[in-house]
């Protein structure tokens, strides 16, 4: 008869896919600036959505 024998896989470690943590300072500006975005697309479009009424209507 032979012996069975168990193979033992080593443990690997479990990377962290997680961001890394941010400072306050940071997430603040991160949001400022998504903000700015923001306001500047809206503020586009709406501009190009007024010209194209104004053109139409004239």
């Amino acid at each position: 008869m032979s012996a069975k024998t168990t193979s033992k896989k080593a443990k690997r470690k479990k990377s962290r896919t997680g961001p890394p943590p941010v400072d306050a300072a940071s997430t603040i500006s991160m949001a400022t600036q998504n903000l700015t975005n923001m306001v500047v697309v809206f503020a586009v479009s709406g501009t190009v959505l007024l010209g194209l009424l104004a053109a139409r209507h004239f």
